[in-house]
């Protein structure tokens, strides 16, 4: 089973390179795209059944030029109601939050309907947002782009800001986890795949949107910056 997961995830990077149009070779089970070599660990204990649905628990490391992979793990919960669904469901939401991102800090970036995808400025980062992975009933407020998010932005902009600047081309990772219940909010994050207590302690100040029910907000933001050698 851990080798259809790992096909599936290797299917979703060379299905992403060919939509964005980049030269890449699979060796070894290696993604090689330009200098970079990808990697990926896979972490899967099986299916669980729930009800009537399927739940495929993933967890999967992307090893960039064979680094320890954990600037760019992500957990993610497929469910469906067979096992080739849910596990579909994990490697789509694997791929929006870490692999759509990190691609596109590689020079991989799939255009969309509004034109080609341009990083945004995070002092003196360029930033390049994973999609935000959802369980629940999320309230309007925390739509991409909307104030809570730019208020999310401003708040890293000091963290990010006090990070030194790196001398050669560098990627980076923050990532954030906040689970809303009516009545609290817990946030967990990590930068470049540690916990960082202090970060979880500034994004749990945001006003997070409460709504009629608990909601889980995920994201994974991919920095980079200095030169290429």
């Amino acid at each position: 089973m851990l080798d259809d997961v790992y096909q599936a995830a290797l299917v979703a990077i060379c299905h992403h390179l060919d939509e964005a149009g980049a030269e890449y070779s699979v060796d070894e089970g290696d993604v090689i795209l330009g200098d970079h070599r990808l990697g990926l660990s896979i972490s899967f204990e099986g299916f669980v059944e729930q009800g009537k649905h399927i739940l495929a628990p993933v967890d999967i490391q992307i090893h960039l030029d064979g680094d320890t992979g954990d600037r760019f793990r992500v957990g993610t919960l497929g469910v469906g109601p067979d096992r080739q669904t849910a596990l579909g469901e994990a490697i789509s939401e694997w791929h929006l939050l870490a692999v759509a991102p990190l691609l596109a800090a590689l020079g991989a970036a799939v255009e969309t309907r509004r034109g080609p995808a341009q990083p945004q400025s995070l002092a003196g980062w360029d930033l390049y947002a994973g999609r935000a992975g959802i369980r629940g009933r999320v309230p309007a407020e925390l739509r991409a782009g909307g104030p809570f998010f730019q208020a999310l932005l401003a708040r890293l902009r000091d963290v990010v800001g006090a990070w030194p600047e790196p001398p050669r081309r560098t990627l980076r990772t923050i990532f954030f986890m906040a689970t809303r219940e009516p009545a609290a909010c817990e946030v967990q994050a990590a930068v470049d795949g540690l916990v960082d207590e202090e970060l979880a302690r500034l994004i749990s100040e945001l006003p997070w949107p409460q709504g009629p029910e608990t909601y889980l907000y995920k994201q994974l933001l991919v920095l980079a910056a200095g030169r290429d050698e």
